[in-house]
């Protein structure tokens, strides 16, 4: 991967990010972070991953909301005038923060038996 498509890719990170928190009014989004961009090398689509800090928020409610909310996005990346020509977006839900979570419950789980015994 080149090194502008990474930087590009930072850079959307915190322009997305700094939208949901500063600009989005929908109290829906307010536990949403975006986690991760992903270009493609001929910056047609970007993939940008999502995850929720409420875990009873739906997950695909909240694609929905953000994918209604594309748009909105797509304004936001044009104003900041990173690229010539704006990318598809699609949102994607990423649950490894809740993996990793039942993973440490998990181990916590196995240290606390191996005590008992």
């Amino acid at each position: 991967m080149s090194f502008r498509i990474e930087r590009l890719q930072k850079e959307l990170l915190r322009i997305l990010n700094n939208a949901l928190v500063n600009k989005i009014n929908d109290p829906r989004l307010q536990w949403i972070t975006i986690t991760d961009v992903e270009l493609t090398s001929d910056l047609q689509l970007a993939k940008i991953y999502f995850s929720s800090m409420d875990d009873e928020i739906d997950s695909g409610l909240c694609t929905q909301l953000l994918t209604k909310a594309s748009g909105f996005f797509k304004k936001e990346i044009a104003e900041a005038h990173l690229l010539r020509r704006i990318p598809e977006i699609r949102f994607i839900y990423d649950d490894t923060g809740k993996k990793a979570s039942n993973l440490e419950s998990l181990l916590k789980k196995i240290s606390e038996d191996e005590k008992t015994e």
